[in-house]
């Protein structure tokens, strides 16, 4: 069945001036209608949210020529977000950079929320404090409601340290996507070496509470995922872990394992590259017990930077600080961040800095190829290659 125009305008509030980015959401509208049509999951999310959802897994971070050069050419208005609501967090997690951070706490403003998401009309995916536990500003769950109510996908990293079990049957009552649990052991006494705040077992409940009301109120979403980080101290686990979650006897959709994003002083004693025998035997591990599996990219090999597409989801400080992704965190330098910052959007519209100096003159360089040139963070990209040589990412 072809989409009907109603319905075609409900997704995607109807059509793009450039010829070529029209046909491409009008094919990602037809993808998201077929979905709701004959798959129940999809039509639980009903026709908005499927499209904005179908978007983002077609569109974020992409390796369809196609799509890359559309990008670079049209530099569209971003349709993703990540923002912080809080730099406050009380788990002094040994791997964090927040955990040595000499800065006050930063808590944002409802009225702050409000007008980061009012800038983003067409807003399509917003991932809401990579940073920081945003379950201690008290707006965190409003802006979850409001993002949700204008059909934005969401999903949360979270320990499950600071939310009651409770607490979660909201999400599944929202209408929330993703729930990312960030759990790195399968024993308690591994986990508090690096997590000395947080309780295994109670993150345990957490995830097998959700699954619970996720039952009760007959739902799909929000899917249930996990956060591995291997460190010296959980390498030993990473495999075990698969068979504590299976025991669970829950629906996982994902398990992502990544090594910590970068190694800065404070953390040395921790940080170790992922060996290519332990990726192996994951996977092996994951087949055998039918649990889906993904790594990060920046434990792959890489594509070339001026391939990137990171820059489509600008990433916001609770201080307002736009930077260009989310790459250059959990580095312990979060002054030189805001030094090279694209702007603040408390103090200039992001339309005004997405069309400034800094964000042309990024996207340009990268197309071109000259990443030193495009900005001091492309320079130091650890999830690209800043040579013009294409690798294979394994997986892919």
């Amino acid at each position: 069945m072809t989409i009907p125009p109603i319905v075609e305008i409900e997704m995607r509030g109807g059509s793009h001036p450039d010829e070529e980015m029209d046909i491409l959401e009008h094919q990602i509208a037809e993808m998201a209608f077929q979905r709701v049509l004959t798959d129940a999951k999809w039509a639980e999310l009903g026709y908005k949210k499927a499209y904005n959802l179908s978007h983002f897994f077609t569109c974020w971070s992409s390796r369809d020529p196609r799509i890359i050069k559309l990008w670079y050419r049209l530099h569209p208005y971003p349709d993703y977000i990540e923002f912080e609501v809080t730099q406050g967090c009380p788990l002094n997690c040994k791997m964090c950079e927040q955990t040595y951070w000499d800065e006050p706490v930063k808590q944002m403003k409802w009225k702050q929320m409000r007008h980061i998401a009012d800038q983003f009309p067409n807003l399509k995916w917003a991932g809401i404090n990579a940073m920081g536990e945003p379950n201690t500003n008290k707006n965190f769950m409003k802006i979850l409601s409001l993002m949700s109510s204008r059909g934005v996908c969401q999903e949360q990293y979270t320990e499950a340290q600071l939310i009651p079990p409770e607490h979660f049957e909201k999400y599944v009552k929202m209408g929330f996507e993703y729930v990312k649990f960030s759990i790195d052991a399968a024993k308690e006494e591994t986990w508090k070496k690096i997590r000395p705040n947080c309780s295994l077992e109670r993150a345990l409940e957490c995830v097998k509470a959700l699954d619970y009301y996720k039952s009760k109120h007959n739902k799909h979403w929000p899917e249930i995922h996990f956060h591995y980080l291997i460190t010296k101290q959980t390498a030993g686990e990473a495999v075990e872990f698969l068979d504590m979650i299976d025991k669970l006897g829950i629906d996982v959709g994902n398990v992502y394992y990544s090594r910590l994003l970068h190694n800065f002083d404070k953390i040395k004693d921790i940080f170790m590259e992922i060996p290519e025998s332990l990726i192996e035997k994951i996977q092996i591990k994951a087949k055998q017990v039918g649990i889906p599996v993904a790594f990060s990219q920046d434990i792959l090999k890489a594509s070339p930077a001026s391939e990137c597409l990171a820059w489509q989801m600008p990433y916001i400080f609770p201080d307002g600080t736009v930077i260009s992704c989310c790459c250059m965190n959990m580095q312990g330098r979060r002054g030189w961040q805001r030094k090279t910052r694209m702007g603040n959007i408390f103090v200039k519209p992001f339309r005004d800095i997405w069309q400034d100096k800094p964000y042309k003159k990024m996207r340009e360089n990268l197309w071109k190829g000259k990443v030193r040139e495009a900005h001091p963070v492309c320079a130091m990209c650890n999830i690209y290659n800043i040579d013009k040589k294409s690798e294979i990412i394994r997986g892919d």
